[in-house]
């Protein structure tokens, strides 16, 4: 496959969700690759003829941004790299997207072998402009970010709720003297709990049974709550209730499910830092970073030009090439 065949459409914001039967309407496995995080959706097609059946076939189309050929690259390449992210730089966003590739390859299929050779290389590439313009950065993931919020003087234990790829990337960096986990679906809190029992095996970590009464009990108690779920009317203002109930009224809840609109019974919550309010503490960036993720995203846009000169390409080919680089904005 060319790179000028590779398609790409952007959804950002966590309000579109691809489901199975979306993607089936929209011709199958072997039509789209779809990588979905917590605050965007990607899907990611080979040649003209298959974004338009996916544009034509998905409702939500019509507010996406799309990319082709060494556009797409780019993006896809800026993507992985941490740059399209509110947390700009963040590095949990590489092993999402590279164990969604997993995912998507462990049912083969024409367009996993006509793309495997241009993520193989935009794997590459991630690796060495992070390393390049991004290293020395700073602590640039949620759960870094998770762990300077909260601290380290925790009046009893930290309760996660939640225990997709969200929790998975801030629970290693929660120092709490216990970890207690919930989650809708127990089995995947207790796959979380070993992840965190192999980074840290002195973390005492304990799985609640996978009830309301279990998990409203562990907010009376906690020290501190980090949610990592999205806003739940049908179940906050209980969560609300027992954390103003408790008898010691200290402690911080980090809301990750919070974005930009908020919620208004979490409004007057005492000790909450929501995901906004996050991003707003991490908008003042020194002159270095600024620098760094412009250089970045320069960067970036000249491997998808090089790409497109040929797979193999590492440098300009001549003077006649220098002029494509003009072609794409970082």
């Amino acid at each position: 496959m060319k790179l000028a065949e590779l398609q790409v459409l952007h959804f950002d914001g966590a309000a579109f969700q691809l489901t199975p039967a979306d993607l089936a309407a929209a011709g199958g496995h072997d039509q789209a690759w779809v990588i979905s995080t917590c605050q965007r959706t990607v899907i990611v097609a080979a040649g003209r003829e298959a974004r338009a059946a996916l544009t034509g076939r998905l409702s939500e189309a019509a507010r996406a941004q799309g990319y082709a050929g060494a556009e797409a690259y780019a993006f896809l390449l800026r993507f992985a790299c941490g740059l399209e992210s509110r947390l700009v730089g963040e590095t949990e966003i590489f092993g999402q997207i590279k164990e969604s590739w997993r995912e998507f390859c462990a049912s083969p299929g024409i367009l996993s072998r006509q793309l495997d050779s241009w993520v193989q290389l935009l794997f590459q590439d991630t690796k060495e402009v992070r390393a390049r313009q991004l290293s020395g950065l700073g602590s640039a993931s949620y759960g870094s970010q998770v762990r300077r919020l909260l601290g380290t003087a925790s009046a009893g234990p930290t309760l996660l709720v939640g225990a997709g790829q969200l929790a998975q990337a801030v629970a290693p960096w929660i120092q709490a003297p216990e970890l207690l986990l919930w989650n809708r679906t127990r089995d995947k809190a207790v796959e979380l709990a070993r992840l965190v029992s192999e980074r840290n095996p002195q973390r005492a970590c304990r799985v609640l049974e996978a009830t309301d009464e279990a998990e409203l009990a562990a907010w009376s108690t906690a020290g501190d709550v980090v949610l990592c779920v999205p806003a739940d009317p049908a179940h906050d203002a209980a969560r609300i209730g027992a954390w103003k109930a408790r008898p010691q009224h200290q402690g911080r809840i980090v809301h990750l499910g919070l974005g930009e609109s908020g919620n208004a019974s979490w409004a007057e919550v005492p000790g909450l830092t929501s995901l906004a309010s996050l991003f707003d503490m991490l908008k003042a960036q020194s002159d270095l970073r600024s620098v760094q993720v412009t250089r970045a995203r320069r960067a970036c846009a000249e491997k998808a030009v090089l790409r497109s000169l040929g797979p193999s390409a590492t440098q300009a080919h001549g003077w006649e090439d220098l002029a494509a680089f003009a072609t794409i904005s970082p």
